[in-house]
């Protein structure tokens, strides 16, 4: 038995006769007759009396319509539900973010998200090591991550990968370090500095080791409120993805060292297909691609 078959009993139940029925159904006279008698023999009973003057429910009829009211009533409230999931006002995402997307897009991305949606929840995961966020991701307890990832090493059946930017990785000081002296930036006197990196630098999408004049590596934070302040107020050098130091070489107080570290860090977004098929996740996934333009 269909729900289809319930709204068709409701609907001879409520006309009285077959062919006001019809009219409400929209269909003919004999292809009802035929759907109500393929349900009789369906089910064994009996569920309409035929007089003269109408049809006559039968208890069986009565007793299923009023089973079946409130699966109409859940089903009014599926629908209604579903129509608010597409216009964005109801819903729930479990986002995944590295710390570099945290600092770098997730406020920016958070604030037009909150604002062009409705009763829509947002349970975000800031996860400093890559390999924790794609266990957590394949596990289904994330929907979305965002971090260093190289698409091409994700994307397939189930999982849709879409690159975002990439950053340079570069190493600053404060402007004062001794490292600006002539001749104070060469391999041989980095390496007697104490350095700051980001927590789990090494990420999947970090394209080679680190170089050996940073083996004097004493600071990693996920904090990069910290390491900022940390290389501004010490002589300690820092080391990281460039946009991460974009405010202290703006104003001043931190200077891009001049060496090439030949690193870079690529930062993607991966999300199951069946995910990216709702109108939300698709909407936070259209909200990170135009901010990371952005920052390229």
């Amino acid at each position: 038995m269909e729900l289809k078959d319930v709204e068709l009993l409701r609907a001879v139940c409520d006309a009285g006769s077959l062919s006001n029925a019809c009219h409400r159904l929209a269909i003919s006279q004999p292809t009802l007759s035929k759907r109500l008698a393929r349900l009789e023999s369906l089910l064994g009973v009996t569920l309409f009396q035929r007089y003269s003057t109408g049809l006559e429910p039968t208890p069986v009829t009565e007793y299923i319509l009023q089973r079946a009211a409130p699966l109409r009533t859940q089903l009014t409230e599926i629908e209604r539900q579903v129509a608010l999931m597409s216009d964005l006002q109801l819903g729930e995402i479990r986002l995944g973010v590295s710390p570099t997307v945290e600092y770098m897009l997730l406020p920016s991305v958070l604030q037009q998200f909150v604002s062009s949606t409705g009763s829509v929840s947002l349970n975000i995961v800031t996860e400093d090591n890559a390999a924790s966020s794609l266990a957590m991701f394949g596990s289904s307890c994330l929907d979305v991550i965002v971090g260093p990832f190289f698409e091409a090493d994700h994307e397939s059946e189930r999982v849709m990968a879409r690159q975002l930017f990439t950053n340079t990785i570069i190493a600053v000081a404060r402007p004062e370090h001794p490292c600006f002296l002539p001749g104070g930036a060469t391999p041989a006197r980095l390496s007697e500095y104490s350095w700051a990196i980001p927590a789990n630098p090494q990420g999947t999408s970090l394209e080679r080791p680190l170089p050996e004049f940073m083996s004097g590596v004493k600071v990693f934070s996920d904090s990069y409120d910290t390491l900022n302040r940390l290389t501004q107020d010490n002589d300690i050098l820092c080391a990281g993805p460039s946009g991460l130091f974009a405010e202290g070489l703006a104003n001043g107080s931190l200077q891009t060292l001049d060496i090439d570290l030949e690193l870079t860090m690529t930062f993607s977004l991966l999300v199951r297909r069946e995910a990216y098929a709702t109108p939300l996740m698709h909407h936070l996934v259209d909200l990170f691609v135009a901010e990371a333009a952005k920052l390229q």
